[in-house]
């Protein structure tokens, strides 16, 4: 489910690239290049090629780039093609994203152009949708991330695509690895970062709660505001001193507060926002109703999020014409794929959430999906699969899903993959309805016969568990509305 990365139109001067990366400007006349690609497939004439290693080291292809139409090229000290005028840097991925802060900078200084981060540790990207939404009913024309382009790859690649004609951006952030996110906010600097939440994710590479915190507060040190909810306890401690900020939540003390909810039907919840006054042009009243095509707690509490990063971001008084334009922008807003997704499957209400899971997103569809079971007053059924990147606390991580599991009180359960077979195998639960599968293949077979119509079926794991199998095992379509 990789994102396609944009082809861009970036204009360069040689002198630009130069200081912006901090090489030497190679000899002879350089024209300006027409856009920055990584994929010698993807340049067009005029382009400058940055060659990265990654799955492939891009240094293979300056001879393709160059017949491609190339006009220069970035390149680790040492490499170079005789075709191609280069300018040499001890790492072109670092040169990557200071080129992309470059352009930001360079467009910042000739418009206004707020710009809002969202990281943390679930629901990024459906939160991304809505901040977007959000801020295009305000501000106008936005661009936002693409997919699922939120690396150190993805985002530069992203902030290539900001023109003259964007009035707001909102760049998803997300991190494998420490360190990732402190460069990814070196690049963008917004004036608002959202850290959506903090949990057990990626814990190969950050190994701890503590480290998953360290690493996501990081997005909050460029930024001229942060985010946060108020139940976050460990990134409210983390908000860089004298950092101004905006709260989100349950409480009484958040700036912008679900104050109420109701499921209205399948795949459809009425929301109500309390804002602080503050935040508000007066006489306007500081509230908000709006009716979500999106499912669940979270999907509520994400929509007060991306409010409040608008909020913060574009520094004034929302008006009464702003909350009509906001509510009617998230009205439209539905379901990214495979996060969340509901479908029609030969009458079987499907929850796809194949994208990825980790231990809160799991926490998250199960509420969701028995919800959704309730209200259509039909059996519950989940298929989920094994999350990934969890390192040492996996094995924890899995035994603490099942007890999930079985708060969510499921009709039938089906559990992929070693992680989950060794939890159930600790378990001294009863598990009567679980069947193991040892991967998402095998999962598909018994779906058809172990569902019926009307039924709710959930369906999650791991991006590497490819859990849609299961669900391209039934006549999929997506669903009304």
């Amino acid at each position: 489910m990789a994102t396609p990365i944009p082809i861009n139109r970036t204009l360069f001067t040689a002198d630009e690239i130069a200081q912006a990366v901090g090489a030497s400007r190679p000899g002879g006349a350089i024209p300006s290049t027409t856009s920055v690609s990584i994929d010698s497939r993807s340049v067009t004439a005029g382009a400058l090629f940055v060659a990265l290693r990654a799955v492939r080291d891009g240094h293979d292809f300056l001879a393709a780039a160059a017949r491609a139409g190339a006009s220069a090229a970035i390149v680790e000290r040492g490499r170079s093609h005789p075709a191609l005028p280069c300018f040499a840097v001890d790492d072109t991925l670092v040169a990557l994203g200071a080129l992309a802060r470059t352009h930001l900078a360079r467009v910042r200084s000739s418009q206004t152009l707020p710009t809002i981060a969202v990281g943390g540790a679930a629901g990024k990207t459906t939160t991304k949708e809505l901040t977007a939404a959000i801020i295009r009913a305000v501000c106008g024309e936005t661009l936002a991330t693409p997919g699922n382009l939120n690396n150190l790859i993805g985002v530069p690649m992203t902030v290539f695509l900001i023109d003259d004609r964007h009035r707001a951006a909102v760049i998803e952030c997300g991190t494998n690895q420490r360190g990732e996110i402190a460069r990814l906010a070196d690049i963008v600097r917004p004036d608002a970062a959202l850290v959506l939440n903090v949990d057990i994710e990626h814990t190969e590479g950050l190994g701890s709660l503590a480290g998953v915190a360290d690493e996501e507060a990081e997005l909050f040190v460029t930024a001229g505001r942060a985010v946060v909810s108020t139940e976050e306890e460990l990134l409210l401690a983390r908000i860089p001193l004298g950092k101004p900020r905006l709260t989100f939540g349950a409480s009484g003390a958040a700036d912008v507060r679900v104050v109420q909810r109701s499921v209205t039907g399948a795949g459809l919840q009425q929301v109500t926002l309390q804002l602080r006054p503050h935040l508000v042009d007066r006489p306007t009243e500081a509230r908000l109703e709006v009716t979500l095509s999106l499912l669940g707690a979270t999907a509520a509490f994400n929509t007060a999020a991306a409010l409040a990063a608008v909020a913060a971001a574009i520094a004034r008084p929302l008006r009464r014409a702003d909350l009509i334009a906001i509510a009617a922008a998230l009205e439209a807003v539905r379901p990214v794929a495979g996060r969340m997704q509901l479908r029609d499957c030969g009458g079987v209400v499907v929850i796809d959430d194949t994208y990825n899971s980790n231990p809160r997103s799991l926490r998250a569809a199960l509420s969701a999906a028995r919800e959704t079971a309730n209200g259509l007053k039909t059996r519950l059924i989940v298929a989920l699969g094994d999350m990934l990147e969890l390192g040492d606390l996996s094995a924890e991580m899995h035994r603490d899903a099942l007890e999930d599991v079985l708060a969510a009180r499921p009709d039938a359960t089906i559990l992929v993959g070693p992680e989950f077979t060794a939890a159930r195998s600790s378990s001294s639960k009863e598990f009567a309805h679980a069947q193991l599968f040892a991967d998402s293949r095998a999962a598909a077979l018994p779906i058809a016969s172990l569902t019926r119509p009307g039924d709710v079926l959930l369906v999650k794991g791991s991006r590497g568990i490819a859990m849609e199998r299961v669900i391209e095992s039934l006549s999929s379509t997506p669903f009304p509305g």
